[in-house]
């Protein structure tokens, strides 16, 4: 007389049961370390945006000063806010916030010193995951002649 098999016996001999029971068991951690490192990524490139991005703006405010094409700080942060969300930086206007405060007196005679402060909330690619937005927030100082 033969036994019938259990349940876990025939599942324990079935390589393709096996096999998914494994896979429904590493799919979330492997699916959690991809979007993580593809999550980092996102940040690491728009960090570097960000760098470059004040940067650029430091040399294109010198730039125009020297011009003698003094613009307001309004029209500088404008300016500064525009070249973000083109091309080589893409950042995301609605994210991107751009203050130029002048600060007196200047710490180098026969110029303006500027501060130039941006910020930048960083995008989640886990939606459904309840995780605080991260913010990115770079302060640098910008010198023009004075006019």
């Amino acid at each position: 007389m033969t036994h019938p098999k259990s349940f876990l016996d025939r599942i324990g001999q079935n390589s393709v049961a096996a096999s998914a029971v494994e896979f429904a068991l590493l799919a979330p951690l492997f699916f959690a370390l991809l979007f993580g490192a593809i999550q980092i990524g996102i940040y690491m490139q728009n960090y570097n945006a960000l760098r470059s991005l004040a940067a650029d703006a430091s040399r294109f405010a010198a730039v125009e000063y020297q011009k003698n094409h003094p613009m307001s700080s309004t029209a500088l942060e404008d300016n500064i806010l525009s070249f973000g969300t083109k091309a080589p930086y893409f950042l995301n206007e609605s994210r991107l916030e751009v203050h130029l405060t002048e600060v007196t007196p200047s710490t180098v005679s026969g110029a303006r010193e500027f501060t130039l402060d941006l910020s930048y909330n960083l995008p989640s690619i886990a939606g459904g995951i309840a995780i605080d937005a991260f913010e990115i927030t770079l302060s640098r100082p910008v010198f023009v002649l004075k006019v």
